[in-house]
């Protein structure tokens, strides 16, 4: 996988691998919002907060995403309202074969 400015390219070998992981697989989603929260270091974080626990496995867990040096808070509330704005919804995949 390489990244470009114009995003991510795959080779065709690790998409057709992908794609197969895919097909023996359970998805999980549901609706979320995404907060700007202090990290402990006082740095901001954006945090996705389910609505609903409909995402067994963060049932337990916290998605976050940490920011470049030097986001500014206001920076990460415009980007947690971007993100607001044009995600629907968040999903995580497990494949059925995954170990236990």
């Amino acid at each position: 996988m390489s990244i470009s400015r114009k995003g991510i390219s795959r080779s065709r070998n690790e998409t057709v691998a992908y794609t197969s992981l895919m097909t023996e697989s359970r998805t999980e989603r549901g609706t979320c919002q995404f907060l700007v929260q202090k990290a402990a270091d006082g740095k901001p974080v954006i945090v996705a907060q389910l609505y609903h626990p409909t995402v067994t496995l963060l049932n337990d867990a916290v998605l976050g995403f940490d920011l470049l040096g030097g986001t500014t808070p206001e920076q990460a509330r415009k980007v947690a309202e971007m993100l607001n704005e044009n995600v629907l919804d968040l999903f995580v995949t497990l494949s059925e074969s995954r170990p236990k």
